[in-house]
């Protein structure tokens, strides 16, 4: 192991072992944690980054977000309907519904946000929508009006309870599989009524192991999960078998801390990178089609971005948490 995956894996492991034994690490201490984690990432690689195509785009349009008393939350996880609304959650435990002119129409709030609030969302093939309502260790299921129908999870490390979801995915069959980390870092499988299947991964920088699993995506088959920490995308077969880390050893994506994953119309995937202030697009044999973004508060710069949706008609829009701010990308 070199030495920057060696600190890396420290500085996880530590973060990992005290929310494993009492799930109550402030916020703080994980962020300045995870500061850390970055700095290491960023710096004493000694190796030079290869030139990348760039992503056409024709067009950046900043939306602001929307005031939650004297504060402007920080947008999170970010998903598409099939008519061009866009789902988002923030870090004031809202659910925000924006038309395709970016104008909101309408919100609701989580049932809770005390503690914290959610990071994944999910729109299902049946209609409702499944929020990864990570510190309450939770999927909360809402109509789209957003009533709560139901709710599933509790804290633990067991089959069928969580430890911080941060993602949520559905195959074609209506089983959905959901992300954790802190913990378990695991992938869980259910059934559409909720009951539990298969589990893979765990903590550790193995093929098939985790640090920070945060994005998951059902494609053909197998599963694309954006593996935060350890700087890759894995893909395994939907019964939990590992298939392989995305791309070759010799022509691997370069990602910075993958955050999030999702799927374009033509079958491509899109990775936000929270480290890389940038939007990548990877084909399914794991090569870079092209990057956007820099580091920055200007146009066309992220601050660590953290979630990323493609509409039908390939629109991109971006939570560029750290400018607490949306940014839709016209190809």
């Amino acid at each position: 192991m070199s030495n920057l995956a060696a600190n890396q894996f420290r500085a996880m492991a530590f973060l990992q072992v005290s929310t494993s034994h009492s799930c109550k690490m402030s916020r703080t201490n994980q962020k300045v944690i995870l500061f850390l984690i970055l700095a290491f990432s960023a710096g004493g690689c000694g190796e030079p980054q290869p030139a990348t195509q760039q992503l056409t785009v024709s067009q950046v349009s900043n939306w602001a977000m929307p005031a939650a008393g004297a504060q402007i939350p920080a947008p999170r996880g970010l998903a598409f309907d099939s008519n061009g609304d866009l789902f988002v959650l923030d870090d004031a435990g809202r659910v925000l519904v924006f038309g395709d002119d970016g104008q909101e129409k309408r919100r609701w709030l989580m049932p809770e946000s005390e503690v914290g609030n959610p990071e994944g969302i999910c729109l299902l093939k049946d209609g409702r929508i499944g929020v990864a309502d990570t510190h309450y260790h939770r999927v909360v299921f809402f109509d789209r009006d957003g009533e709560v129908l139901s709710m599933h999870g509790e804290l633990g490390q067991e089959a069928g309870q969580f430890v911080y979801l941060s993602a949520i995915t559905q195959d074609p069959d209506r089983n959905y599989y959901v992300c954790e980390y802190g913990g378990n870092d695991r992938v869980q499988k259910f059934d559409v009524d909720g009951n539990f299947l298969i589990e893979f991964g765990g903590f550790g920088t193995d093929d098939g192991q985790f640090q920070r699993p945060m994005g998951i995506v059902w494609l053909d088959g197998l599963l694309y999960v954006a593996d935060a920490i350890n700087n890759r995308i894995q893909t395994f077969r939907d019964d939990g078998q590992f298939v392989g880390v995305l791309g070759t050893e010799v022509d691997r994506p370069r990602l910075h801390y993958p955050y999030d994953l999702t799927a374009g119309p033509g079958g491509d995937l899109f990775a936000i990178e929270y480290g890389g202030n940038r939007v990548t697009r990877l084909n399914l044999h794991g090569q870079t089609l092209g990057t956007f973004g820099s580091t920055g508060h200007g146009v066309g710069e992220f601050s660590t971005p953290w979630g990323l949706a493609v509409a039908l008609d390939g629109r991109i829009v971006v939570a560029d948490t750290g400018n607490r701010r949306l940014v839709e990308l016209q190809r």
